[in-house]
């Protein structure tokens, strides 16, 4: 595989680290105390400190590079889902990855279009908790991929991962009573995506009031 085919692939790939960063900074999921905060397409973002938080996300990355670098429409959908402490989803960021183009790099040869349209959605990121409501306490998050059966069969085969195994969902993970907030389309040269937010107010406000008795009754 050329140079130039892996490129856009790492493009999404930081993309995708920058992104989980700071959703789960200003889902307020964890402490802001374990972010700091760098620098990436020309704005400042932030960026967890957590080994272990790391280790999960760094692992996630890895997988996907391994799905990408033998062909880059195996993985269709990226999705990061947050679950209250019944286990119910309740919030969810999807990353719809339409297509990745290798073959156009002479018609943005330093990716400024596509850097561009990837650092609106940061800025973005940083304005959702205006239109989600709250996450409810100790709630957790785990990311999963759409991808083909053979891609998993593929990736669960591959001795690199036997200690960070994928496991098929019998069922999608799927919000209740959701509600659609659109965040960016992306369509440059060399990426297509879109992402959107989904939520289940329902869901959150069950779980605010179930936290609520339990309170009441210590």
């Amino acid at each position: 595989m050329s140079q130039e085919r892996i490129v856009t692939p790492d493009i999404l790939l930081e993309f995708l680290e920058a992104a989980f960063h700071q959703i789960l900074y200003f889902r307020k999921l964890y402490p802001h105390s374990i972010f700091t905060k760098k620098k990436l397409y020309g704005i400042g973002i932030y960026v967890s400190e957590h080994p272990e938080l790391n280790e999960y996300i760094t692992n996630v990355l890895n997988c996907l590079k391994e799905l990408l670098k033998d062909d880059e429409s195996s993985v269709k959908s990226v999705q990061m889902t947050f679950f209250n402490k019944l286990k119910t989803p309740i919030e969810k960021f999807v990353f719809d990855i339409m297509d990745l183009i290798t073959s156009n790099k002479e018609r943005d040869p330093y990716y400024i279009k596509t850097e561009e349209a990837l650092r609106t959605i940061c800025l973005k990121l940083s304005t959702v908790e205006s239109y989600l409501k709250p996450l409810p306490k100790d709630s957790t998050f785990k990311i999963t991929f759409l991808t083909f059966e053979s891609s998993h069969i593929g990736l669960s085969e591959n001795p690199n991962y036997t200690n960070f195994p994928w496991i098929v969902e019998d069922e999608p993970i799927d919000l209740k009573n959701k509600e659609l907030l659109p965040i960016k389309t992306v369509k440059t040269e060399c990426l297509s995506m879109q992402m959107y937010a989904m939520e289940d107010k329902i869901s959150k406000l069950e779980t605010e009031a179930s936290t609520s008795k339990s309170e009441e009754k210590k």
